[in-house]
């Protein structure tokens, strides 16, 4: 049995948090992730999609995640990049908030530099009803 303790790089323990590339991964999940990433620019429908990954706490779904967008980022230019939001709805105590912080992830997202001018459009429509919610 080996006696040395877990090392990764330089230190005997690593924080329970997500990895942010591929670099990092010790658990053989890129391929994985890299499918994924690949499923969303093969999607040319014009209706929007949501992907939701199901696991246990600590299972590595937003590493998956990160490794997936990187995958989307990396392989796309700006005019062709889908339009991801990123929206985490387990941070919010009550509907009216998690309502509220949604439209305004989507709309700061549609507002973005490298969104279409249509895009942006809409973004600040969205902005304008966050306001009255």
């Amino acid at each position: 049995m080996n006696e040395e303790p877990f090392l990764r790089g330089d230190r005997m323990f690593d924080p329970d948090k997500p990895i942010q590339s591929q670099k990092e991964d010790i658990l053989d999940r890129a391929s994985f992730a890299q499918s994924l990433g690949d499923a969303i620019l093969k999607y040319k429908e014009k209706d929007s999609i949501v992907i939701g990954l199901f696991g246990a706490w600590g299972s590595g779904k937003t590493s998956i995640v990160n490794m997936a967008l990187k995958r989307v980022q990396s392989v796309t230019n700006s005019e062709h990049k889908p339009v991801i939001v990123n929206f985490n709805p387990w941070n919010f105590s009550d509907q009216n908030q998690l309502i509220g912080q949604f439209f305004d992830q989507l709309s700061s997202t549609l507002g973005r530099k490298d969104c279409a001018q249509r895009c942006k459009r809409v973004g600040g429509e969205i902005k304008h009803v966050v306001l009255i919610l």
